[in-house]
């Protein structure tokens, strides 16, 4: 009796270590997640709110200025905003060049490193490197390698291609050039891991299979790596077109809209426009917020019309 006793509490005891043991785990978790959480609703959640909130009123900074105005600022926005409009189409031009650079670059980039070829991870890690550095630091460091006294013009004067220094931003299609060049750096070194990882799932038996069908190189690109990461190129793409559509500070500190504003994004503009300590006087930054809800409204659109034009690419296999 006395050992069926013993045995029942050594029973209790360790299902109530194991009850601890979990509590504290789950305890654990919801301390890890607090913190991003908390992070998200802080730095996005309201001022997301705080803007849609804004655009309503006459907003300058100045409590005692501030009045309801309601869909104003609105109205104001697609009547007279034509540079807002303008913005969004060099958003589009800055777009429509670069990511059809940038993806393919990255495609072909992550095909031959996934061959294991000699020094593969060196380059991996090579390409991925300009992804660590902010924006803004790429845009310093493009604005003074094509400055008129960078590395570019002398490299051009000491070869004798040119004999004066070359205004790369006082031109529109030079400095949007510039632009490209330096946001497909910046970029396409996650889209070649992200391309990486979705090439390490395709089986390799196919690839021996087709080498014995007699297919080429080529062939199998497109009749199997492409069809079998056609749900992951898809997400690639997606993210690829709303991080160029929400393009902003990379663009004021390379060139500043020059020249005369015509390589200004959407982003860009209003940030240049209406965000304190960006803007010159004192905007209304109500008008600014409307500005904000449309271009989020656009983008949010352009995703959904994306997926919907897509939806074929993803069932490819």
């Amino acid at each position: 009796m006395k050992l069926v006793d013993s045995i029942t509490n050594t029973k209790k005891e360790h299902i109530s270590l194991v009850e601890k043991i979990k509590s504290s785990e789950q305890a654990q978790c919801f301390i890890l997640l607090a913190l991003p959480i908390i992070g998200f609703l802080v730095f996005t959640i309201y001022p997301i709110i705080w803007s849609a909130l804004k655009a309503f009123y006459y907003y300058d900074l100045v409590p005692s200025n501030t009045r309801f105005v309601g869909l104003d600022n609105f109205i104001t926005l697609f009547k007279k905003g034509s540079d807002y409009w303008r913005a969004w189409l060099v958003t589009f031009k800055f777009g429509s060049i670069k990511l059809p650079i940038e993806i393919p670059l990255a495609l072909v980039l992550a095909t031959l490193l996934s061959k294991g070829l000699k020094g593969s991870n060196f380059f991996r890690n090579f390409y991925y490197l300009p992804c660590v550095i902010s924006l803004a630091i790429v845009g310093i460091i493009f604005s003074n390698i094509f400055d008129a006294f960078g590395v570019i013009n002398s490299w051009l004067s000491k070869l004798g291609i040119t004999e004066h220094p070359i205004d790369w931003f006082g031109n529109t299609s030079t400095a949007m050039s510039v632009l490209i060049l330096g946001g497909v750096w910046s970029a396409f070194g996650t889209n070649v891991v992200y391309f990486t990882a979705a090439l390490s799932n395709v089986p390799k038996d196919l690839y021996e299979a087709a080498d014995i069908e007699g297919a080429g190189r080529i062939t199998q690109f497109f009749k199997i790596t492409v069809p079998m990461i056609s749900k992951v190129f898809q997400t690639i793409l997606l993210l690829a077109i709303n991080g160029t559509l929400r393009t902003g500070e990379y663009i004021l500190v390379m060139t500043n809209g020059a020249p005369a504003r015509t390589t200004l994004t959407s982003e860009a503009y209003v940030m240049k426009t209406f965000l304190p300590g960006f803007s010159s006087g004192t905007p209304n930054l109500g008008y600014g917020c409307a500005m904000s809800i449309i271009s989020s409204i656009i983008c949010a659109a352009i995703g959904l019309l994306y997926l919907r034009a897509t939806k074929k690419i993803a069932d490819l296999y």
